[in-house]
């Protein structure tokens, strides 16, 4: 087993929720909520209000909220992994993420 970390910086969040708005409208339209019905039905507005809530936040609590992101979501991330590695052909196991910020 090898463990690799990845030390990113800089990290471009309108690009990151122009590709995970639209996936993430469609669970929450299947939640059967009001709001995530609405974000479903509309993730045009669903991608607007992302950026306008990460325009308002500091770099420092964007990177917050991903580190957040990623230690909740940890198992669901390292599934999308998986699944991209294995589209492409790739013959990998992705066993583990972690995030934390220094």
């Amino acid at each position: 087993m090898i463990e690799i970390k990845l030390l990113v910086d800089e990290i471009d969040y309108d690009s990151l929720v122009d590709v995970l708005v639209p996936a993430l409208a469609g669970k929450l339209g299947a939640s059967g909520g009001i709001l995530g019905s609405i974000l479903a039905k509309n993730p045009d507005t669903a991608a607007s209000m992302a950026h306008t809530l990460l325009k308002t936040m500091s770099q420092e609590k964007r990177d917050d909220m991903l580190v957040q992101l990623l230690g909740k979501y940890r198992e669901k991330v390292l599934n999308a992994g998986r699944s991209a590695a294995a589209k492409k052909g790739i013959g990998i196991q992705l066993c583990d993420i972690a995030a934390k910020k220094i």
